[in-house]
């Protein structure tokens, strides 16, 4: 049987920069291919699969320092994550996901924690469970597309857009103006320090 290969951007180690584990070590895993095109995403290079290098779960697990790993892409769950995820555990890694929340997310690759960050081009469609859900505050972002029942109270972030000032006080307002939402400030924490 013929090991299965997943088309790896990039492997990288920083700091969660977003969200419930911001500030953690992580060893970040880049995979191809994505099915949404967002004008303002900024990881477009990892859209095709030819700008990777296809590696065994074996080869993208082995020599990862941090206890947490994210899987991120482009968009992850288009790949059967299961064996890489099973790679990790192996070496006792606590394991992420960083998703659109297009595509549902099978019980049976066992991941630990799951972001869900849904795009308006997609309708902000919620196919998967997710342990925290991320909104980019864009120009046309309004709280109606907000799942607050999808996640436990206080893990909704309202994330600015690529540091833009007028979306990070449309942000500040719509958590200070709904404090019976629950409603985190979403920041990249890693843009702000200049590291990847």
């Amino acid at each position: 049987m013929k090991a299965i290969k997943y088309p790896v951007v990039e492997i990288f180690t920083s700091i969660q920069g977003e969200g419930t584990h911001m500030g953690l070590p992580a060893a970040f895993i880049r995979l191809a291919g994505c099915n949404l095109r967002c004008r303002w995403c900024d990881t477009v290079h990892a859209f095709d699969p030819a700008n990777a290098t296809y590696l065994t779960p074996d080869e993208i697990a082995t020599g990862l320092a941090p206890q947490l790993v994210v899987i991120t892409g482009g968009e992850p769950t288009l790949h059967d994550l299961g064996p890489l995820v099973a790679a990790l555990h192996a070496r006792g890694k606590y394991v992420a996901i960083e998703t659109n929340g297009t595509n549902p997310i099978p019980e049976k690759w066992g991941i630990d924690w799951v972001t869900a960050s849904p795009k308006p081009n997609s309708g902000y469609l919620l196919a998967c469970q997710a342990d925290e859900l991320k909104y980019v505050v864009d120009d046309e972002f309004t709280l109606d597309c907000v799942a607050d029942d999808a996640v436990p109270p206080g893990r909704i972030f309202l994330q600015v857009e690529s540091a833009r000032p007028e979306s990070a006080k449309k942000a500040f307002a719509l958590v200070m103006e709904n404090p019976e939402r629950g409603l985190r400030l979403g920041i990249q924490l890693h843009k702000i320090l200049g590291v990847d």
